[in-house]
């Protein structure tokens, strides 16, 4: 008994010691450091934020980092344009950037991996990095496995319509895609100087609309391309417990993918695109687009404009759509009008309310509609260079994406005319009140391109994107049938084949051996 008394005397003195020394190591670290020196250059996706976000975020920064300095040069370039700079920059030996948007260069095996450093305490929080971001609603990795960017926002893609329009027509908002040809239908003849759907052909049908249909056929390709015991990312924790249900919205959270299991696959022709499935997928999307689409379909980029100028009775749109709409039915500005390139008379305010993903229904489906689910706000990913500038660089990066750094560059953002593109992903931080609400009511229905349906029609990116994309075109507008389409689309997969590897960075030998982490 004395003994037992005595351990449990020394445990008790251990516990003690601990308990006071490890608070103040934590708070040392969050306090004034005037020894770490050095710049940080961020070069992110788009345009800058407001100045005084910058400011605000920067001002904050150097409270307890004075001798850091931070420059924020954005080079204000899209997603078409932002991928080839960024592959630019990050050719030379010593690249100038250190915080860039890699998910649009994911080829580059220079990133800083997120999983190394999610779980290591946050110095400004004084909790796990992993408690200050919510970081598994998205998963942005590249080939060899690797978590290359931490988003800010999460989005939520649905469908936008005029109230007006549908209840002067006693229509009602579409469940299935075959309804929504019909109301279109409806629209088409009632008012044929509106356009039934505001979209565009760069990333809205040809990606996000192709996932869900893409999925909601293929799901069972889950059981071919998940990573198996013995695959260098099988995770036991979650695979292990993998039960295959193609009715949980959320399956693809759910399991590894392996890509490497998916384009051997595809190599050696078990999952293929010549079936009637694509087919079918070609004839149902054809049932809007491009028929019903606005004039300017395949060249427009924003598709906000024409629906808030009742040029288009319903608009394909994320949740970034949600504030502008209740701010521009509110306040129309003379600098937004311009902005949109819109006169005072193209904008009369209007009701409108969103519709969720309408499903293909079809003896060949196997599952129901789901939604594009991603991330959007910023797209934060760090350049690994020496030891000493990738610290400094994750050090601002961990205050940025915290309640530390983020809720004071977040007000100053929106104070300033920033938009709130989807709900924040960063713990503890909340949007204004009105912005907030609006967020508040989204129904999150499990995201279709997480995985495999996001390879369909990409294929590594390129030159045989752009090819993949024509063919869907073609398809889309009747030149050629569905089923020629489909076998269009496999001919171009094998033929293509090696440079597709080629552009992923995987090999046949990496395809032969998904036990093998690709570049290993």
């Amino acid at each position: 008994m004395r003994k037992t008394t005595s351990r449990l005397t020394l445990l008790f003195f251990i516990l003690l010691l601990v308990l006071s020394i490890a608070p103040f190591s934590v708070l040392a670290q969050a306090e004034v450091d005037e020894s770490m020196t050095g710049t940080i250059v961020i070069s992110m996706l788009g345009d800058n934020p407001p100045q005084e976000a910058v400011d605000a975020l920067i001002a904050s920064y150097n409270e307890i980092r004075p001798n850091v300095e931070v420059i924020w040069e954005n080079p204000g370039l899209g997603a078409a344009e932002y991928p080839a700079w960024l592959g630019t920059q990050l050719a030379v030996d010593d690249p100038r950037p250190d915080i860039v948007s890699g998910n649009y260069f994911g080829n580059y095996q220079g990133y800083l991996n997120f999983d190394t450093v999610r779980f290591l305490t946050n110095p400004h929080t004084d909790r796990m990095w992993a408690e200050d971001i919510d970081w598994d609603f998205y998963r942005g990795q590249n080939t060899f496995g690797e978590r290359i960017m931490v988003p800010t926002r999460a989005v939520h893609i649905n469908w936008f319509y005029n109230t007006d329009v549908f209840e002067e027509l006693s229509l009602e908002p579409p469940t299935t895609w075959e309804e929504f040809g019909a109301v279109c239908d409806a629209i088409a003849e009632a008012k044929p100087e509106m356009a039934c759907v505001t979209a565009n052909y760069q990333w809205q049908v040809p990606q996000w609309l192709k996932h869900v249909g893409f999925d909601q056929f293929h799901i069972d390709w889950v059981e071919t391309v998940r990573a198996q015991p013995g695959d260098w990312n099988y995770n036991p924790d979650l695979d292990g417990s993998f039960t295959y249900d193609p009715a949980d919205p959320f399956i693809h959270t759910k399991y590894t993918y392996n890509r490497q299991r998916y384009y051997q696959a595809v190599r050696d022709g078990v999952l293929r695109f010549d079936t009637p499935q694509v087919a079918e997928i070609v004839r149902q999307t054809s049932l809007v687009f491009p028929k019903h689409a606005v004039a300017d379909f395949f060249v427009i980029g924003d598709p906000y404009p024409r629906f808030i100028a009742q040029q288009a009775a319903i608009m394909f749109n994320g949740t970034w759509a949600l504030p502008s709409l209740q701010r521009d039915m509110e306040d129309m500005t003379a600098e937004r009008l311009e902005e949109l390139g819109l006169s005072p008379d193209d904008v009369q305010s209007f009701g409108w309310s969103t519709f969720e993903m309408p499903s293909i229904e079809h003896e060949l489906v196997l599952t129901q509609a789901k939604t594009v689910e991603s991330s959007t706000g910023e797209y934060v990913s760090i350049v690994d260079k020496s030891q000493a500038q990738t610290d400094l660089t994750l050090d601002f990066v961990m205050f940025w994406l915290s309640k530390a750094g983020y809720g004071p560059y977040n007000e100053a953002r929106i104070a300033n005319g920033g938009g709130a593109s989807g709900p924040l992903r960063i713990m503890d931080v909340q949007d204004p009140p009105e912005i907030q609400v609006l967020f508040d009511n989204i129904q999150f229905l499990g995201n279709a391109e997480a995985t495999f349906p996001s390879e369909f029609l990409s294929w590594g990116g390129a030159d045989i994107q752009v090819e993949a994309r024509e063919i869907w075109k073609q398809g889309l507008e009747g030149t050629i049938t569905p089923e020629e389409t489909a076998a269009q689309l496999q001919n171009l997969v094998e033929t293509k084949f090696d440079q597709i590897l080629e552009q992923i960075n995987l090999t046949n030998e990496d395809l032969d051996n998904p036990s093998r982490q690709p570049g290993s």
